[in-house]
């Protein structure tokens, strides 16, 4: 069949717009392969560095070794105030707490105030998976507690908020005298729920 000059000259008008469609089409998509990302705006620019002291930090490890932060009294006011240490990096969270409650036990290296009695020995810690921590301490701990609600308040929660600051795998705490509950502390604290941290207590000063 013969095609009339009208329909061959449509065709051809058709295949050059479509030709030049495409070639136009090429041009822009390499023009935004080339061009560089738009610069962020204030909104989306990184936001400034965290606080020195941010909630469940990950450990500086040093050889076998990492830093763990231990919250005591400051000697001025009822704040707890951050005091760093350095405890053996081993397998378990649990054994990594074990030693983290011993460092919080033999006291502050500066001049803040201890938070546990001196001569209380740590007799295990349990670790449940619900992320409550049982820590089970000798009878000194109570023995030699020198009472009142703040002292009691600073005793529970420089150990709250000192295993659940190092280890995030902890959400909560439950503290046991000789593997038993206790309905208090020394006749203020309530010792039968278990705790999560409160780091308003926590100032930002660290330990001098």
């Amino acid at each position: 069949m013969r095609l009339s000059p009208r329909v061959v000259l449509l065709a051809a008008v058709g295949i050059s717009a479509l030709l030049i469609a495409l070639a136009l089409l090429w041009q822009l998509d390499s023009r935004r392969a080339a061009s560089p990302p738009p610069a962020a705006t204030p909104q989306q620019a990184s936001s400034p560095a965290t606080p020195a002291l941010s909630r469940n930090p990950a450990p500086t490890e040093e050889g076998n070794q990492r830093e763990v932060t231990l919250f005591f009294q400051s000697p001025d006011s009822d704040d707890l105030v951050p005091e760093v240490r350095k405890i053996f990096l081993t397998e378990t969270i649990t054994d990594q707490a074990r030693q983290t409650v011993k460092e919080l036990i033999s006291g502050p290296e500066s001049r803040l105030v201890a938070t546990i009695p001196p001569g209380t020995e740590l007799r295990e810690i349990y670790l449940t998976r619900d992320g409550t921590a049982f820590v089970d301490f000798s009878r000194i701990f109570v023995d030699r507690h020198p009472g009142g609600s703040s002292g009691e308040i600073a005793t529970v929660f420089s150990l709250v908020d000192t295993l659940s600051f190092n280890f995030p795998e902890i959400r909560r705490i439950k503290i046991l005298v000789e593997g038993e509950e206790r309905s208090t502390l020394k006749e203020h604290l309530d010792l039968t729920r278990a705790y999560v941290a409160d780091m308003s207590m926590v100032s930002r000063t660290e330990g001098r």
